[in-house]
């Protein structure tokens, strides 16, 4: 009897734990109920937010990756072209990306420079040779002077831009050099002494050798005219009549020095 009375005693306890503990869950599951009736959703919203922007991160990295290399290609197939024109055009659209607006002025006031060295005009081709005439070669000299100083202007002292300022300051000089302005072509050269001495000390030397040979530029060169080309082709040599044979006086020496 007492064995009994103790269970159903110990049966009324164990009931008592197990209704207490589904009270606790059920208080906790509609607590939570209640959290993501009230908060839930806003948190879900940060989180999805946060998604987003990390999507749109990755999309803007990769597309800004893209665009940058479909910039230098347009470079390169537009230096592969010879035109300045192209370069210019790459200078004005993508002045944005690295430094290539400085770079598309560069090599379109090279372009020009290189027809002033050869003499033919930017149409020339390996079919076609047109002569430059004096008024495109003033011209073509105008215009790179023009875009080198658009590239000197853009300096920002800093030692990343020296190498491009530097480049714009010797083309300057060599378009003076070109107008036989030895004056400006040494100011010019001064520059680059003053803008890379510091950083590239082997550019201010170089600048400086320049100035240093300048003088026999100044030399007048005076080519022949048609006519003293023509004549001197014309010239008849005059020979001396007397018969040389060094084979036979070899012989003769041979034949003496056996006697």
């Amino acid at each position: 009897m007492t064995d009994s009375l103790q269970g159903t005693i110990m049966d009324r306890d164990r009931l008592k734990d197990i209704q207490t503990a589904d009270l606790s869950e059920s208080q906790v599951n509609e607590d939570f109920v209640l959290w993501l009736k009230t908060k839930g959703p806003n948190y879900l919203l940060i989180i999805m937010i946060v998604i987003a922007g990390y999507l749109f991160f990755i999309n803007y990295q990769q597309s800004k990756d893209a665009y940058r290399a479909e910039t230098w290609i347009a470079y390169i197939e537009a230096s592969t072209t010879g035109l300045p024109a192209s370069n210019e055009d790459i200078a004005q659209t993508y002045a944005d990306v690295d430094a290539l607006h400085s770079l598309g002025l560069l090599s379109a006031a090279d372009g020009y420079m290189r027809s002033v060295i050869s003499g033919q005009t930017l149409e020339s081709n390996a079919d076609i040779t047109v002569i430059l005439s004096e008024e495109d070669r003033s011209f073509y000299l105008q215009k790179a002077d023009g875009l080198y100083a658009k590239v000197i202007e853009t300096d920002n002292k800093s030692d990343e831009h020296t190498i491009l300022t530097v480049s714009g300051m010797n083309g300057r000089a060599a378009v003076a050099e070109s107008k036989g302005d030895i004056e400006s072509a040494k100011r010019f050269y001064e520059s680059v002494i003053s803008r890379s001495k510091n950083s590239f000390p082997a550019l201010a030397a170089q600048a400086q050798s320049r100035i240093d040979t300048l003088d026999v530029l100044v030399e007048k060169v005076v080519l022949p005219t048609d006519a003293e080309v023509t004549a001197r082709n014309n010239q008849t040599l005059q020979r001396d009549p007397t018969p040389i044979n060094m084979t036979i006086d070899g012989l003769t020496d041979l034949s003496e020095s056996g006697q």
